[in-house]
């Protein structure tokens, strides 16, 4: 099944039904941005990057949690948790087709067991799997907790832009990498300063 794709005027229309604008994700995005390019090659390797992901996440926090917004961490994911607490936010890299609407991006990295469990919660809000045994320990892991969707904040960061998309997932492939989607909103590319 093929997810359901926003783009333009239909991506800041979507975005508005969960309660947020362009602006509070490319705010989040730019302001990692600038604290990730602070980290010359003198650095570990790792650190702009990790940087960029745990500013991402506290800065879309520091524009909701104002609006009604909470967050919590469990296990080490950071989500950024909607007012009504239908669902969460996680900010994650993704590979280089995100922000592409006419590809299928996946995450960067592989992701771990809180992840999973989150996916598998996206799974069972979406659809009846009650008859299927596969999974099963999965599922009843994922039902332990409260039933929250999880979107991820995919962004991937090129030489000369930032592409990016929020996205709510429903699959993860053999490698571990969050692969398949029930719905995808573009947000619009940032350019990157040379």
């Amino acid at each position: 099944m093929q997810p359901i794709v926003h783009e333009d005027n239909a991506a800041a229309s979507r975005l508005a039904t969960l309660d947020l604008t362009t602006q509070d994700l490319v705010a989040a995005l730019r302001g990692a941005d600038k604290e990730a390019r602070q980290w010359t090659i003198l650095a570990p390797p790792m650190m702009a990057g990790m940087v960029r992901w745990g500013k991402t996440n506290e800065l879309l926090r520091g524009r909701l949690v104002p609006r009604g917004w909470s967050h919590d961490n469990p296990k080490g994911l950071p989500r950024t948790i909607s007012p009504g607490r239908e669902f969460a936010i996680v900010a994650t890299t993704g590979d280089s087709a995100t922000g592409l609407p006419d590809s299928n991006p996946a995450t960067k990295y592989a992701k771990g067991v809180q992840t999973v469990r989150a996916i598998g919660r996206n799974l069972q809000l979406a659809f009846d799997f009650s008859d299927l045994s596969m999974g099963e320990a999965l599922w009843a892991t994922a039902s332990e907790e409260e039933p929250l969707a999880t979107w991820l904040l995919l962004y991937h960061v090129a030489p000369d832009q930032i592409r990016a998309e929020l996205s709510l997932a429903n699959g993860i492939d053999l490698r571990g990498h969050v692969s398949a989607w029930i719905e995808r909103i573009i947000l619009p590319v940032l350019d990157l300063p040379d």
